[in-house]
């Protein structure tokens, strides 16, 4: 079998990986949901060592062992090194998927994105497009978690977006099915297809659109350079922004029409807006805007916040552990006499979160920041 190149980087990376003492076990989600060593940051870098040396060879065991990360970055936070431990493994990922190596798990993700553009197996539910202009330059691009699971948020984020900026917006929508598409995150985390593939061949077209504004914190981060996964900038796409970034610049001059009262809340910074996109001050710019009391931090926080397992291709990979990594982050609200709701800065952790224990009372930063400024209906 041809050894892969994957960089002098990345072979950088698994050397100083290969001989640290494992002082980031700690730090991963997966780690400590499977409370096993070969799916530490230490044993997943190893192992891809060991696989590109040819010491071990590669095969399904190895290939599902890759898929061990989230993405989450955290074990960065505390490497010395600073190594990308993801930037390494998604490589890994698409080499064993090249040599014909799986988790059948997420196998069926090309059916579902070429059935619905999305990584669900189900169509996506109507969303409110009233509040939405085809022909404005300015577009919003949701999340898929948003549009598959809180839908009534897609409009809503269409009236917020058009009281802060003072413009109509328009909806990204796909040219086969007419819905809001997912922009192939999830077919990059699980190695079936490149990102700049992903991008040619599944993105819409983006004639008359000056710039996109989404609450997908990957596909922002695929527009960043010091993200673990950045795309190179093709000529004629517009720029790509978080949400975030443009309410942490317009709300302070808003005044909140429905101030939040925080009292009894935890913040939760998800991984990618936290670590992948350095967001947690844009974060405390949008929470001093629409909080009355704001929400109290969690023991680690900000760009130290735990994962939890959310992102689709564990989840699809490791259903328990991920519900089991989840829990470890609500547990965070049994611990304080004070919380009893948890406030997350992604539409995708508040799905994995309460998906792991329906009785915890999760919400979405997004969806506050609606309810603030009253573009709820």
């Amino acid at each position: 079998m041809d050894r892969p190149d994957l960089g002098a980087d990345i072979e950088k990376m698994t050397a100083y990986c290969t001989y640290c003492p494992k002082m980031c076990r700690f730090s991963c989600p997966a780690a400590a949901a499977e409370g096993r060593e070969t799916v530490t940051p230490w044993g997943m870098m190893r192992l891809l060592e060991l696989a590109r040396d040819g010491s071990v060879e590669l095969d399904e065991e190895v290939a599902d062992i890759f898929h061990h990360c989230t993405g989450c970055r955290r074990c960065q936070t505390w490497c010395k090194h600073g190594n990308d431990v993801p930037r390494a493994l998604w490589k890994a990922r698409r080499w064993a998927a090249e040599q014909g190596f799986m988790p059948p798990q997420l196998a069926s993700l090309l059916d579902h994105f070429d059935a619905h553009d999305r990584p669900f197996d189900q169509p996506p539910p109507e969303v409110d497009d009233t509040p939405f202009d085809e022909s404005a330059g300015l577009a919003y691009w949701p999340d898929c978690s948003t549009a598959q699971n809180h839908p009534h948020l897609v409009g809503a984020v269409g009236r917020l977006l058009e009281k802060v900026t003072g413009s109509k917006v328009r909806l990204i929508r796909s040219e086969d099915t007419g819905a809001t598409p997912c922009c192939g995150f999830p077919l990059s985390a699980a190695g079936l297809e490149e990102s700049e593939t992903i991008r040619a061949e599944r993105w819409p077209a983006f004639a008359g659109v000056e710039r996109v504004v989404t609450d997908c914190a990957a596909l922002a981060a695929w527009n960043r350079p010091d993200s673990s996964w950045p795309m190179e900038p093709r000529a004629g796409d517009p720029e790509v922004e978080h949400i975030f970034g443009l309410l942490a610049k317009e709300l302070p001059q808003l005044t909140a029409t429905d101030p939040i009262d925080g009292a009894d809340s935890l913040l939760h910074h998800s991984c990618y807006s936290a670590r992948q996109l350095d967001g947690v001050d844009q974060v405390h710019t949008i929470i001093a805007q629409i909080y009355e009391t704001p929400p109290a931090a969690m023991a680690y926080d900000g760009d130290e916040s735990p994962c939890c397992g959310g992102r689709h291709h564990y989840r699809a990979l490791e259903p328990d552990s991920a519900k089991e990594a989840a829990r470890r982050v609500l547990n965070s609200m049994d611990r304080r006499d004070d919380a009893s709701s948890m406030v997350t800065t992604s539409s995708n952790c508040r799905c994995a979160l309460s998906d792991a224990d329906d009785q915890k009372q999760v919400t979405s930063l997004l969806e506050l920041v609606c309810q603030a400024y009253g573009c709820l209906e």
